[in-house]
């Protein structure tokens, strides 16, 4: 992800408020600081889907 703005916020917690929505971490940082600054960061599930290092 390159961009996000808050049309994309509002989209993620409308999904996320009607069906199971888990996002795919590691975040890219923009998008983590905004859901940092908006204070939604709370609102989501992030699962970690880094492989496991040998």
């Amino acid at each position: 992800m390159t961009f996000a703005d808050s049309s994309f916020l509002n989209l993620l917690i409308r999904l996320n408020n009607s069906r199971s929505l888990a996002l795919a971490g590691p975040l890219p940082h923009q998008l983590q600081r905004m859901l940092e600054t908006t204070a939604a960061l709370g609102l989501f599930t992030i699962r970690d889907d880094r492989p496991p290092t040998a």
